[in-house]
């Protein structure tokens, strides 16, 4: 069992693991090495050290409430300076860590780029290119989409 979270509900997770022995990440959560006597039960700076990961996008205001543990993994954001809730977003935290870390194979997020300004993927042998793979996904996921919706209104009949 291992506990992710993000946000506020990052910061809960990091506690809850803490507090039951289990590995937890948050992602742009508060910390909670300050606060860690309070809770019930309270925890140790062991617990937070060992068993707790906070992945925290610089720039971001939330994971700044509380000091960190040891286990913690800067990455940049590229928000722009005036946007003071940019760099707390789940997808931008995505969308950094598969530009700097790569995707091995796996498909980049079209949102990556139409959103946030990252460059489009190298594409490699005979594939379509990004922009069209964006535009087929986006096409299937809408009609995804209508199928559950006329699903739902029909009762599934």
């Amino acid at each position: 069992l291992h506990l992710f979270y993000l946000s506020l509900g990052g910061g809960l997770a990091l506690i809850t693991g803490a507090q039951s022995d289990v590995a937890a990440v948050g992602l742009s959560a508060p910390n909670a090495m300050l606060s860690r006597e309070t809770f019930d039960p309270p925890l140790t700076k062991e617990q937070l050290n060992t068993l707790t990961l906070n992945i925290v996008p610089v720039g971001d205001l939330i994971p700044m409430l509380d000091d960190k543990a040891n286990l913690f993994q800067n990455i940049e954001c590229r928000a722009d300076a005036n946007d003071i809730f940019g760099c707390h977003s789940s997808t931008r935290s995505l969308c950094e860590i598969m530009y700097t870390c790569g995707s091995e194979g796996r498909p980049v997020v079209c949102n990556c780029t139409a959103d946030y300004d990252y460059p489009q993927p190298i594409p490699t042998g005979n594939q379509t290119n990004f922009t069209q793979a964006c535009i087929e996904a986006a096409v299937k996921m809408e009609v995804e989409v209508v199928k559950m919706e006329s699903n739902f209104t029909t009762g599934g009949r």
